[in-house]
């Protein structure tokens, strides 16, 4: 057994799981990786123990076991930049894979306080199960003006077909999505997100919450949705801003650093033990 492993702390099968995760690294995404029998033998322990290590990386979303066919380095996360505007459809696209949705509803909801719509607004509910290659990996709860859908003749029928994108058929209709604001927390999923995504146990999520806007400032829609963490990452580039030593300068930063309501960027908190849903 490798020297590397035995000098490690905490339980053996815990230290297993970090030189695999470790060679993990090296690898491709799809590659397979050495067999539970070929990993005990080369590193002189039990099957359990093994049997142990794997499934913390598959919990993990590293790696993935496929019936008869061996373990195999997982595909790498649904991955976002900010600055970049892109629907679901189109991120996954650029990746190199295949988006598609299951429709879960499609029906009247009521007006709440935080929705980019004026108060009595008549909205529709759209909510989807959004799946990459054929495996669930968001829910999306898009909130959609009923007026609006019903002068560019969006229909149950369309929304039905897997391949639908509502970016791109706004777009069809003229409409094009120029801005939108983002917000993201983790959080505890719902019984119903984690059976809908196949998560297990006390699963965290990203819970992100857009509302997206025409030129014009006309909301187009405001999303709900409840990513599985394990395949979600998000970028951003960040730049600090230098102090020039004079007063007007210190405006100016003043300025740069606040918005209506007097902030942007990373936040922090709540410090409360109260936890946020998006």
């Amino acid at each position: 057994m490798p020297t590397e492993i035995r000098d490690r702390k905490g339980p053996l099968y815990l230290q297993i799981a970090d030189q695999l995760r470790e060679e993990i690294g090296s690898l491709d995404s799809g590659a397979r990786i050495r067999s539970e029998p070929q990993l005990a033998k080369d590193w002189g322990v039990s099957r359990f123990t093994v049997a142990k290590a794997v499934e913390q990386l598959v919990d993990e979303g590293l790696i993935t076991r496929r019936q008869g066919s061996g373990t195999f380095v997982a595909e790498a996360p649904l991955r976002r930049a900010p600055g970049y505007l892109l629907s679901f459809t189109e991120a996954v696209e650029a990746a190199g894979h295949q988006a598609s949705h299951r429709l879960l509803a499609f029906e009247p909801v009521e007006w709440h306080d935080g929705l980019p719509y004026t108060p009595g607004a008549a909205l529709m509910l759209l909510d989807r199960l959004r799946l990459v290659d054929g495996k669930a990996v968001a829910r999306h709860r898009s909130i959609l003006s009923a007026d609006l859908l019903a002068s560019t003749g969006l229909t149950r029928e369309m929304l039905s077909r897997p391949s639908f994108s509502l970016y791109r058929f706004f777009e069809e209709r003229g409409l094009s999505v120029h801005s939108a604001t983002e917000r993201l927390i983790a959080c505890a999923a719902s019984s119903d997100d984690r059976k809908l995504l196949g998560l297990k146990g006390e699963a965290v999520v990203v819970a992100v919450t857009r509302h997206s806007f025409a030129a014009d400032g006309t909301p187009l829609d405001a999303v709900s949705a409840i990513y599985d963490a394990r395949r979600y990452s998000y970028e951003a580039r960040l730049e600090r801003q230098h102090q020039l030593g004079n007063s007007n300068q210190e405006n100016n930063n003043e300025d740069i650093f606040s918005d209506r309501r007097g902030h942007i960027g990373p936040r922090l908190g709540p410090w409360s033990d109260r936890r946020e849903r998006s």
